[in-house]
């Protein structure tokens, strides 16, 4: 057991994940190429419509189990695109508006 992994991510040259929109975050703040793994066994799938708006921005590669071993064989090791990196003033301005504070 590990507390963190961020130490291993950082050193990575590709992390393969579940397709949790909070571990697709912190890999994609690293840029760091990432190859998602979608448990296609839920329901209300949540993690395939992530999986693909990543994909089609280029951001992940992704995969159920049954097609890592394809997906792994042609990806780049390099991120497509790297995933801009949050503005944290934008919910504040936002908020400050709808509040009429500004």
């Amino acid at each position: 057991y590990k507390p963190s992994i961020l130490e291993d991510m950082t050193e990575a040259d590709l992390v393969i994940s579940h397709a949790g929109a909070g571990t697709c975050l912190e890999v994609l703040s690293l840029e760091k190429k990432l190859v998602v793994v979608v448990n296609d066994k839920l329901m209300n799938n949540h993690q395939t419509e992530l999986a693909e708006k990543l994909g089609e921005g280029g951001y992940v590669d992704y995969s159920t189990l049954a097609t890592l071993a394809s997906v792994l064989k042609t990806c780049s090791l390099k991120p497509a695109n790297i995933y801009p990196a949050a503005d944290p003033s934008l919910f504040s301005n936002f908020l400050m508006k709808e509040l009429n504070v500004v």
